[in-house]
């Protein structure tokens, strides 16, 4: 497809594609496939803009939905759109792939592309010739530009933040555009087009579930996480309740999880979305969980928290080594992250932490440190996640530092290397140590018979019991599974972690 397209786009369908296990990714198998079905909250973002700029949409969600790809094309042909569209992770990226040149092939429409990826390897997409545009940035602006030019012949060159083909088909990447400045005058996601009530979490108390953001960009430098240094843009209080509204009146939706990188950034901003959330009274009405780092947390903070209905706060204290934590750049001791999990328990807050294992400088015995650490703040809930160095991370710079400038994931974008492993800087652990340490620390966190006892205390619903002991079982007894084996996982959801910041 080239700028010298005819056919005017009126109706677009978005296609959250189903994706499986592979080898460089942060979770364990077992983990990853029963850690629930999360909507694609990225894409539902761009559905709610292409819609409020007056293009009809279909949102087929093949994950949740468990959807063929025969059936998938079907429900496109029925719906007759001018144009696909989807969203791309780096590491899924021929996951994706496999299906946009189905879709491409069986209907012979034009695949818009777009997600953080094509921020950071726009040329090496299209090396791929089933896409045919793809925004870079966020998408309030350029996509209703993109969509403009294309259906009155304007010369595309002049749209920033796109890629396109130009007439002989070669990739035409135009300047990034600036960040969407007023995120208060983004339309809310198109989750009426969503199926709800299939989401949820395996801790979640409800299935109609869903994600929320009520800020983009992070001013932390983590060196882990792509967000680092973007600036922050938060959204008003007024704004969020008007979402949740929504939500609750219109979807039926009773739990959320605000997906924010650090939702506790501004702690005056953190206590009037608590007074707006009361005041309206959705307190009564609904669950909701934060993410935060440790030393953004204080007792004041907690108590509005709590009374706004806040449910449970996934801590990121990724390690019980203070010098690796020094060098994540995480800001906080080993005894202030005992002293915040203490005060939010205290206050009646469900405690959730993520753990990585893997870091720069990681040996067994820090390892175990993390496991130690994990057992005795008496968390509710741990998640221990394999460090894999993601492009445009800092940790990804130490990688290529030490390789000679080898870009792994660049490599792995134009041609899947199945058979390779990303090393880990500054990490001499083998990939089985790794694979083999996260496992036991699930095993050591969550088989002590007092969390056991205390595990059944707290269930709330068959449902839940029944997510919790399924996934304990496999655990126990399956065998040390690695990424290797490609097969479907019907219920993954990691990926949407990183939907956090709306890039199509």
């Amino acid at each position: 497809m080239t700028q010298a397209q005819t056919r005017p786009i009126r109706k677009i369908s978005f296609v959250y594609t189903p994706y499986g296990s592979i080898k460089n990714e942060p979770g364990i198998k077992v983990v990853k496939d029963n850690y629930g079905v999360f909507p694609s909250l990225s894409l539902a973002y761009v559905a709610g803009v292409a819609e409020h700029a007056g293009y009809q949409i279909q949102f087929i969600d093949a994950h949740a939905l468990g959807l063929s790809k025969k059936e998938t094309v079907r429900r496109i042909k029925e719906f007759d759109p001018d144009l696909v569209a989807y969203t791309l992770t780096t590491y899924l990226f021929h996951q994706n792939l496999e299906w946009i040149d189905h879709i491409k092939q069986a209907t012979g429409l034009p695949q818009l592309v777009g997600g953080v990826h094509m921020g950071i390897y726009p040329k090496e997409s299209f090396h791929h010739s089933s896409l045919d545009y793809a925004l870079t940035g966020e998408a309030e602006e350029a996509l209703p530009e993109l969509l403009d030019a294309i259906n009155n012949g304007r010369d595309l060159s002049q749209v920033t933040g796109i890629v396109y083909r130009d007439e002989d088909g070669n990739p035409v990447v135009t300047p990034p555009r600036a960040l969407f400045r007023d995120v208060d005058n983004a339309p809310f996601p198109a989750r009426h087009h969503l199926p709800n009530h299939l989401y949820y979490s395996f801790i979640s108390q409800y299935r109609n579930f869903t994600a929320l953001i009520t800020s983009r960009g992070c001013p932390f430098r983590c060196i882990f996480c792509e967000q680092g240094g973007l600036r922050f843009r938060p959204r008003s209080p007024e704004n969020i309740s008007d979402e949740i509204d929504e939500c609750v009146h219109v979807h039926g939706i009773k739990e959320f999880d605000f997906f924010d990188s650090s939702f506790t950034t501004q702690k005056k901003r953190v206590i009037k979305i608590c007074e707006e959330i009361i005041n309206r009274g959705q307190h009564e009405h609904i669950a909701w969980a934060i993410r935060s780092r440790v030393d953004l947390i204080n007792e004041e903070m907690l108590r509005y928290l709590k009374e706004a209905g806040c449910k449970r706060i996934y801590y990121g204290i990724e390690s019980g080594n203070e010098e690796i934590l020094k060098t994540l750049k995480k800001e906080t001791t080993i005894q202030r992250i005992k002293e915040v999990v203490r005060e939010t328990n205290k206050v009646g807050i469900d405690t959730f932490g993520y753990f990585m294992v893997g870091n720069p400088g990681e040996t067994e015995e820090t390892v175990n440190e993390t496991i130690q650490l994990a057992k005795e703040i008496d968390l509710d809930y741990a998640q221990f996640s394999k460090v894999t160095p993601m492009p445009a991370t800092a940790m990804y710079d130490m990688l290529l530092e030490e390789n000679g400038g080898k870009d792994y994931w660049r490599e792995f974008v134009i041609t899947p290397k199945d058979d390779l492993y990303i090393p880990r800087p500054k990490c001499d652990m083998s990939e089985e140590q790794v694979q083999r340490l996260a496992r036991k620390a699930y095993l050591k966190f969550y088989f002590r018979p007092r969390y056991i006892l205390f595990a059944l205390l707290r269930v709330k619903s068959l449902d839940e019991l029944w997510r919790s002991a399924h996934t304990a079982l496999l655990m126990l007894f399956q065998r040390n599974q690695t990424e290797e084996d490609g097969t479907p996982s019907g219920e993954a959801a990691f990926a949407a972690e990183w939907d956090e910041r709306v890039q199509y």
